[in-house]
């Protein structure tokens, strides 16, 4: 007969038996995805400033008034990673992607300026939305074939590793650089991304970031559950 020790042992074996299971399924992707189709993917974002709403299946600036108006998401400590999205400008024209941000302030961003048809660089610091340096190259001609358009979806990829920085608009290389001072500024080497909005109301989709850093999602790949690297620590 099994004593009550045996039980508990096999019990302690079948959990362990389990947990292996359970986690020899999992996948890490390395990356980090989304979708906006459910509006509690917000909570996973930081709202430094501008009025931010997911709706319609885009994570969007609805007001249009503030200057550098920016969420934020991702680790202080990410370093070399690819950020990409889909981006609509609904008003005016002024929309963009964040990397590197070690504060709210504190942050690179890229984006488009349809008209004169330009991407803009610029290096943001101190202590208000508006300050920003100039590294070069601060503005490149764009070039595609197709002129981005109020309304209508393009995009947007940064990739940054170590100092050396290229962009892409529709799978078409735009630039590329390196990382240098600019402004009296240190070169910002790791941080958070975020998208981005100057007095411009904006859409964005398909947000992925992604990186040998980044220890992004867990994905099951029976039944596609996903669960965030910060649920899973809490379970060792």
């Amino acid at each position: 007969m099994f004593q009550k020790k045996d039980l508990l042992r096999l019990m302690t074996y079948s959990l362990m038996f389990f947990c292996v299971l359970m986690f020899s399924q999992i996948t890490w992707s390395g990356e980090w995805t989304f979708d906006f189709e459910d509006a509690a993917q917000a909570k996973e974002w930081k709202v430094a400033n501008g009025t931010w709403k997911i709706e319609k299946g885009a994570y969007s600036e609805i007001a249009g008034a503030e200057k550098a108006a920016h969420v934020l998401f991702g680790e202080d400590d990410w370093t070399d990673y690819t950020v990409e999205a889909k981006i609509r400008i609904d008003a005016n024209k002024w929309v963009g992607l964040v990397f590197r941000a070690i504060s709210e302030y504190e942050y690179y961003v890229l984006y488009q300026e349809p008209t004169p048809g330009v991407t803009a660089f610029f290096q943001h610091h101190g202590d208000v939305w508006d300050k920003r340096a100039r590294p070069a190259p601060n503005k490149t001609p764009i070039k595609i074939k197709e002129q981005i358009e109020v309304e209508e979806w393009y995009h947007l990829k940064v990739v940054v590793e170590g100092d050396d920085l290229k962009w892409f608009i529709n799978d078409q290389l735009q630039g590329e650089t390196k990382l240098k001072p600019a402004g009296g500024l240190d070169v910002y080497d790791k941080g958070k991304v975020g998208i981005w909005a100057w007095q411009s109301k904006a859409s964005f989709d398909d947000f992925k970031v992604y990186g040998p850093d980044i220890e992004g999602q867990a994905v099951e790949p029976q039944n596609k559950l996903t669960v965030t690297w910060g649920k899973l620590k809490k379970f060792h």
